[in-house]
């Protein structure tokens, strides 16, 4: 008989997840709130893809993604990554991706210069599990818990598509739910992306590591009319970025090129372009570009959008990216829950206290195949555990969409001006003490509609989030990859090259917070690499 294996998420990471417990022999439900692939990050990304090539090898690898996470990796995690970077570009390869090699990283090209490659990547995927025997998706359902018994995993509840109370109950669950990007008011991510996977986590008594590290991308679109995404690089030797008087930002900073200060600079830049704003808007000029280059990609993708780049600058800032904290898993996947293993952005530990470029298509892969995997098997020696029922209803009355709406808009203010790019012990205090304030009245809110309630349970995935980045970001006394403090602007590798620890306290709803050397964590059963 099969074992049945719920992957909660839908992008990259739970697709491949779903399709290789398939594989594994399991019977899978893949569920996601929204739609299969297209609704999530990963249909966002450029296709850049880091890992050893035939040039770069696995030991220059290693280095570069630890230095990048300034030493606070989980080194086993970045090991695998590497050793098992082959195996998930030749399974791209497979599945009809035209995936080039280059010096130090591998990109997916789009069939069409038109079309982000992250969609390309998705539909690929997508199509690869449609038709799969034992295998069905469920759209539009919201997870609200992970269920337990007898001290594990046993399957998830959640609203379906009509918002009645739905369980399924399962031999193992991946949760594969992304991060948490748009909790802040400048972000490049889906609208819905709000951490979600970190609350499911910590209700279900997990802690959360390194929330204080947030990734910024220095160059969003800021212009009203455009959506906040990613200007994509590489970019022309003529695009310039400048401030409201008229200076080349990259010129007056000494930061060489856009591009190099993007990959090597980038915490650095955002700092930057943080403070410029400050004085006016930055902008970022492409009308040098020679006309040829426009049906080139990445500019291919300028030409689609409702805004003459060739005639007139564009206004960026940085925006929320990525986040490198989340639930820690063991080298099988599998988090301190038995039977619940996790994958993709909900998962800290690969890049420590910023991620390389690169690194998060290869994560999902990578870490997407071995959780499934492992997940087929806990399957096998388990079985299915009846649920007993959880949760209470609310009881006060108050409140509308409009109310939820604004709501949201105070979440993300409060996560921009207390826990942004750059941070100061005031400011984080004072965030604290906004969101306390909002989580408040977000309690007191009972939603009258599907749709309002499904967004009460973002907004409270937001909040906690927040909270749970700020309460992390207050213990850390230094500067340190993505995590910059004004008040303290320096790394101190002598105290606080440590990994961040979140207990929550459902109860109490309040965090423990403490801090543990990375040193600590050693590699079970991957060989050194040489």
């Amino acid at each position: 008989m099969k074992k049945k294996i719920i992957v909660v998420g839908a992008g990259l990471a739970g697709m491949i997840a779903a399709y290789t417990a398939q594989r594994e022999g399991a019977d899978v439900v893949l569920v996601d709130r929204g739609s299969i692939g297209l609704g999530t990050n990963s249909a966002m990304a450029n296709g850049v893809i880091a890992g050893p090539t035939g040039s770069y090898n696995k030991k220059e690898y290693i280095a570069d993604t630890i230095d990048i996470g300034r030493g606070i990796n989980r080194r086993p995690m970045v090991e695998i990554a590497a050793a098992e970077a082959g195996g998930a570009i030749s399974f791209l390869r497979s599945v009809g991706l035209n995936v080039v090699e280059g010096i130090n990283l591998y990109s997916v090209k789009s069939p069409d210069p038109g079309v982000i490659p992250g969609v390309a990547i998705v539909k690929k995927i997508a199509e690869a599990i449609e038709g799969l025997d034992s295998f069905r998706t469920v759209k539009g359902f919201y997870v609200t818990e992970i269920m337990k018994a007898e001290g594990r995993a046993c399957g998830i509840r959640g609203l379906n598509a009509e918002g009645k109370e739905t369980t399924i109950a399962a031999n193992a669950v991946i949760l594969a739910a992304g991060g948490a990007g748009a909790v802040y008011l400048k972000n490049d991510n889906q609208k819905t992306i709000m951490g979600q996977g970190c609350l499911l986590a910590a209700k279900a008594g997990l802690t959360l590591w390194d929330m204080e590290f947030v990734q910024f991308y220095p160059l969003v679109f800021a212009d009203a009319h455009l959506p906040s995404a990613i200007v994509f690089p590489p970019y022309h030797k003529e695009v310039k970025v400048t401030n409201s008087a008229g200076d080349d930002i990259v010129a007056k900073y000494g930061l060489g090129d856009i591009n190099e200060a993007v990959v090597k600079k980038r915490d650095e830049f955002s700092a930057i372009l943080f403070h410029e704003l400050r004085s006016g808007s930055v902008w970022m000029d492409f009308r040098n570009i020679p006309p040829e280059m426009w049906k080139e990609h990445p500019l291919s993708l300028l030409a689609r959008m409702r805004h003459d780049f060739s005639a007139r600058p564009v206004a960026v800032s940085p925006a929320a990216h990525f986040f490198m904290g989340g639930v820690r898993t063991n080298e099988k996947g599998e988090t301190d829950l038995p039977g619940l293993f996790a994958c993709g952005e909900v998962v800290s530990g690969l890049h420590g206290a910023n991620r390389r470029g690169g690194n998060a298509l290869l994560e999902c892969v990578v870490f997407g195949t071995i959780a499934s995997r492992n997940a087929a098997r806990h399957a096998l020696e388990n079985d299915v555990l009846p649920m007993k029922e959880s949760g209470t209803a609310p009881t006060v009355v108050s409140g509308s969409s409009a109310d939820l709406r604004a709501i949201r808009q105070e979440i993300r203010k409060i996560a921009w001006d207390n826990a942004g790019v750059v941070r100061s012990e005031e400011g984080i205090k004072e965030g604290l003490e906004k969101i306390a304030a909002v989580q408040g009245r977000l309690g007191a809110t009972l939603p009258r509609t599907t749709n309002e309630r499904r967004l009460k349970l973002d907004l409270e995935s937001a909040a906690f989030t927040v909270q749970a980045v700020l309460t992390a970001s207050l213990g850390r006394k230094e500067s340190r990859g993505s995590f910059l403090r004004s008040d303290l602007p320096y790394e101190d590798n002598a105290n606080w090259k440590k990994n961040s620890c979140l207990r929550y306290n459902a109860e109490q709803d309040s965090f423990a917070l403490s801090f543990e050397d990375p040193a600590r964590i050693t590699l079970l059963y991957f060989e050194p690499v040489e």
